[in-house]
């Protein structure tokens, strides 16, 4: 097979497109020719080596990804050659003690495609029977590669772990990107009203079209003012912020008594000031994000599949990977990122 790699790392010129060994379908296994792989903020950092995670390479990313069955172990049950699919971007050993809790969030030996083992940057992977999503069609496939990882994280973190309910004023911060544009529409069918803030003004049309209420620039427009002009001084209920970075403080600071921010990303910059007392006074609570559970995960997908939530998508063929990262970088995108096979 073919695939987008890296050997050593450093920026996207590193990515190659190169001829590998086919994957060899073990016996609890099936082998998927992929179609459809999205790629994700930590694939950058995966390759640049700034992840905190080690790799072996040659090496191969990709968490989210969807193709055809073209080889099904001895094994398996229930799927059959040719059966679109996609798969759990990440998936749990299903012994260990929490997974035997029913809670495979907390799974002591997660493994992540792309991170763990290889992922969907290829024409074949190989992907273990139990992490198998069905899919209803091809016409599915570059949907599920662009939601599944964007769309679980928002929806578990406006739903699950911010618990925004109807009537709130939610904050999304850098709302073009995927999580956030997402976290947007989560927070819409939530019943929240939704200020977002954008990086550049000609992004602020999309965002809108996605259902933000108040789109403001952050460049032209400090967030504390658009926030106290959009609430009437009161401050927003909570903040879902994937960015981290120099403006997390005027993000807390925008939130009202008792508010939330959820966190599930540091690309803006992964240490920031914290002033404690104001965190205190106010009664403010900073929430991680972790990883969305499997019931999470296919609920993102049918809002995807359904055309509930919307991802904006643009598409590059599978030996661009490293174009398509340069991109990523640049940020002046709306929506996801999805490498193609034809």
């Amino acid at each position: 097979m073919r695939a987008a790699t890296f050997r050593e790392y450093g920026g996207p010129e590193v990515m190659r497109w190169e001829q590998l060994d086919d994957p060899v379908c073990d016996r609890d296994e099936v082998i998927v020719r992929v179609r459809a792989c999205g790629l994700n903020h930590s694939d950058l950092d995966s390759r640049a080596g700034s992840s905190r995670w080690p790799f072996t390479m040659p090496w191969v990313l990709g968490a989210e990804f969807a193709g055809s069955v073209v080889a099904v172990g001895a094994e398996v049950e229930g799927i059959a050659d040719g059966d679109p699919v996609t798969a759990y971007q990440q998936f749990a050993c299903g012994t260990c003690a929490a997974c035997g809790r029913w809670r495979p969030d907390l799974c002591e030996r997660f493994v992540v495609f792309g991170t763990d083992r290889w992922g969907g940057y290829a024409e074949l992977v190989a992907v273990p029977a139990r992490a198998v999503i069905p899919l209803r069609s091809p016409g599915d496939f570059v949907t599920a590669a662009a939601a599944q990882c964007v769309v679980s994280t928002a929806w578990s973190m406006v739903v699950s772990v911010a618990a925004v309910r109807a009537g709130e004023t939610v904050l999304v911060p850098s709302a073009s990107g995927g999580v956030a544009g997402a976290a947007v529409q989560a927070a819409r069918l939530s019943g929240a009203r939704v200020i977002a803030s954008v990086g550049a003004p000609d992004k602020a049309d999309a965002v809108r079209a996605l259902g933000a209420d108040v789109v403001f620039c952050y460049r032209d427009t400090p967030v504390a003012e658009a926030v106290a002009a959009a609430t009437g001084g009161r401050g927003v209920d909570a903040v879902i912020d994937t960015t981290g970075g120099p403006r997390f403080g005027e993000h807390l600071a925008a939130m009202a008594p008792d508010g939330r921010l959820v966190t599930c990303g540091a690309h803006a910059g992964e240490v920031v000031p914290l002033d404690i007392i104001e965190l205190f006074r106010h009664g403010h609570r900073i929430l991680g994000f972790r990883v969305a559970t499997p019931q999470e995960i296919e609920h993102a997908l049918r809002l995807a599949l359904d055309g509930v939530v919307r991802m904006p998508v643009t598409t590059y063929g599978l030996d661009r990977a490293g174009e398509a990262h340069a991109a990523l970088d640049r940020r002046e995108h709306v929506g996801k990122l999805v490498l193609v096979r034809p």
